[in-house]
């Protein structure tokens, strides 16, 4: 390695360090309670399993992982964005590295850093954190596994893409992006004859064989859930709004220059047609961005499902812009990007400095604050309440207080009388043989659902709480005591 690429990583380095410390000291600093899906991830990592309701296991055993080291805080919860982040950028300088050189691979890791979905995604912890890790692996390994046909690249393949299958079923793109690469490659043709790419498949067979066979003795809720959050039995036509949507949301996980930029550059499909590095790059970030743009297009979906067109794209993009000689361009994007990401950051902290008066509208984080203080005000009826436990039929309540009213939150119940399984605490949890216990239902509605009081010896109804956070948001809860259940009396909603 010469002295430019050594320059290049320590400074890499230095600057994944101090980002990161940067932005676990912006999590601290901003006071926000856990999302309610991060939440969730939080009471799937209390019970660790080949599997959940909507996701499948990985996302729940990292955080099983940095709890176990750290603790339950939200920072500890969150903390794995914040490692494995850098360890994607590394695996993308390292394929820029080799695809390219040290100038390409710096810009490149260094945009993939601050791109906005990546700063902000670094603040939570989701199934697109560990995906882009596999995903990034997975592009090294394919890539040496082709110039070398080393069989330790195919299986580090196998493993990267059944790893990824585990944390997102999205990764199954990875495979069509790879046999798409091979058809339109004259010289990678061949490898359709060769043992390597069956051996890939088999190991990542196996790898995700576990989450296979969760979903199968479960009745399938995993796939359920992924096929009715695609929307796509909504009606007959097309959907442009959905799409100008989640386009528009690309343009915020890239950054608007960038995102610019990688249009133009697809728009000139022939320069980097012929160009072997510009075809495989690619063939990693077309599909992904036009299956999902499809799906939004038929149905709908959400920014970030596309997230992986970034690993790849923002590489394609970088490595372009500077043999094109538009360094300015690519550092305008960076410094948007930088302002972005700041701007988020402390965003309540520049409305206090600015005199902004927040509100429902103008307070995006909204969302996650007030929860600490619900779970406070729950908990503490808990504990006057010996022998009851939390019930409840709303997700984002009972994910939420399950975190900030632990430990009294413990043996909370999914209230269930239809017996449908529409979230991950219908399907672990049940009303039956809970005779001996006593429970406090808390829920936003401001009466009890149709036969829920029938189904008790008794109900009485405490006083509501309520939680401001901004003015035209707060935490609005009824809560009943609910004694003695004798069994769901009529269904409900």
């Amino acid at each position: 390695m010469n002295n430019s690429a050594d320059r290049s990583i320590f400074c890499l380095l230095l600057i994944l360090a101090v980002g990161t410390l940067y932005r676990a000291l912006a999590l601290h600093w901003s006071g926000l309670n856990l999302y309610v899906d991060e939440a969730q991830y939080w009471t799937w990592a209390q019970a660790l399993d080949w599997g959940y309701y909507s996701k499948p296991p990985v996302i729940a055993a990292l955080i099983a992982a940095t709890t176990a080291l750290f603790g339950d805080s939200e920072l500890a919860i969150k903390c794995g964005a914040m490692v494995v982040y850098p360890l994607t950028t590394l695996v993308l300088y390292a394929l820029a590295r080799r695809l390219f050189d040290a100038r390409v691979a710096f810009w490149t890791a260094l945009s993939f850093f601050t791109l906005p979905g990546v700063a902000f995604s670094s603040l939570i912890i989701s199934t697109d954190v560990p995906l882009f890790l596999c995903w990034s692996c997975a592009l090294y390994a394919l890539h040496r596994a082709v110039a070398e046909d080393g069989w330790r690249w195919w299986l580090l393949l196998g493993v990267a893409c059944g790893v990824g299958l585990l944390t997102k079923y999205t990764m199954g793109i990875f495979a069509v992006s790879t046999l798409l690469w091979f058809a339109i490659t004259p010289g990678l043709r061949k490898q359709f004859a060769r043992p390597g790419p069956y051996l890939t498949a088999l190991v990542a067979a196996v790898v995700f064989a576990p989450n296979l066979w969760w979903n199968h003795t479960h009745g399938w809720p995993t796939f359920q859930h992924t096929a009715d959050i695609s929307n796509l039995e909504s009606g007959p036509g097309l959907h442009w709004d959905e799409l100008q949507e989640f386009l528009s949301g690309q343009a915020a996980i890239m950054g608007p220059v960038l995102f610019v930029a990688l249009l133009v550059l697809i728009a000139r499909a022939r320069q980097w047609w012929q160009s072997p590095h510009g075809r495989f790059l690619a063939c990693f970030t077309l599909p992904f961005l036009l299956l999902i743009s499809v799906q939004a297009l038929l149905g709908r979906a959400n920014a970030n499902w596309a997230a992986m067109t970034y690993a790849a794209g923002t590489l394609w993009v970088v490595a372009w812009l500077l043999q094109a000689n538009r360094r300015g361009v690519l550092v305008a994007g960076l410094v948007v990007n930088l302002v972005a990401m700041v701007a988020a950051y402390h965003y309540h902290a520049i409305a206090h400095a600015t005199g902004r008066a927040l509100t429902a509208k103008t307070d995006y984080y909204k969302r996650v604050q007030g929860w600490d203080v619900l779970g406070a005000k729950v908990a503490g009826l808990l504990a006057q309440n010996p022998g009851t436990r939390l019930l409840s039929n709303e997700r984002d309540t009972i994910s939420e207080l399950s975190y900030y009213a632990r430990p009294q939150s413990a043996g909370a119940v999914w209230w269930n009388p239809q017996g449908i399984i529409n979230s991950h605490y219908a399907l672990v949890t049940t009303m039956q043989g809970q005779g001996n216990h006593n429970f406090l239902f808390v829920s936003r509605e401001t009466a009890l659902p149709t036969g829920m009081a029938d189904s008790f010896l008794s109900a009485l109804r405490l006083p509501d709480i309520n939680v401001p956070v901004v003015p035209g948001w707060s935490l609005d809860y009824r809560v009943w005591r609910l004694d003695g259940f004798i069994g769901y009396a009529t269904a409900s909603p």
